[in-house]
């Protein structure tokens, strides 16, 4: 190396930034817990349409649907709320709704846990959607 070489590579470490350094600019913490949030809401979607045999974007619809879509959507509002402990208004968020549309929701599923074989089935989905999520994405 020659002397002109070492006085150019000082000149480009003044003047590089973090930035040119580092090209990915710092996340905050929201950032990363609304995405953390937002894999979970597609995670419970994707297994509540596998357990009621509907596809994802009827979930996602913008609209009601048929009462069965609409349910499995209640469904799983009340297992994002309750699993992953997320805020009525983050879940309704995620879905697109009002937070006292996924207060709805939550508060019709939490009525019909009374009914034991439901109830059941409720625990069994929590369960496994808070296994899948540290599988998938690390500790809770």
């Amino acid at each position: 190396m020659n002397e002109n070489s070492l006085n150019d590579f000082g000149k480009y470490d003044q003047k590089s930034t973090l930035h040119s350094i580092f090209p990915n600019p710092p996340v905050s913490k929201r950032a990363v817990l609304q995405a953390r949030q937002a894999a979970e809401v597609k995670l419970t979607c994707e297994v509540i349409a596998k357990v009621y045999n509907i596809s994802g974007t009827a979930l996602a619809s913008p609209t009601r649907g048929e009462a069965h879509v609409a349910f499995a959507r209640q469904i799983a509002m009340y297992l994002a709320h309750v699993a992953f402990g997320m805020s009525l208004g983050a879940v309704g968020r995620h879905f697109r709704r009002d937070r006292t549309t996924a207060a709805y929701a939550c508060r019709k599923i939490e009525d019909r846990r009374d009914n034991p074989g439901f109830d059941l089935m409720l625990d069994r989905l929590e369960h496994s959607l808070k296994s899948l999520s540290t599988a998938r994405f690390g500790v809770q």
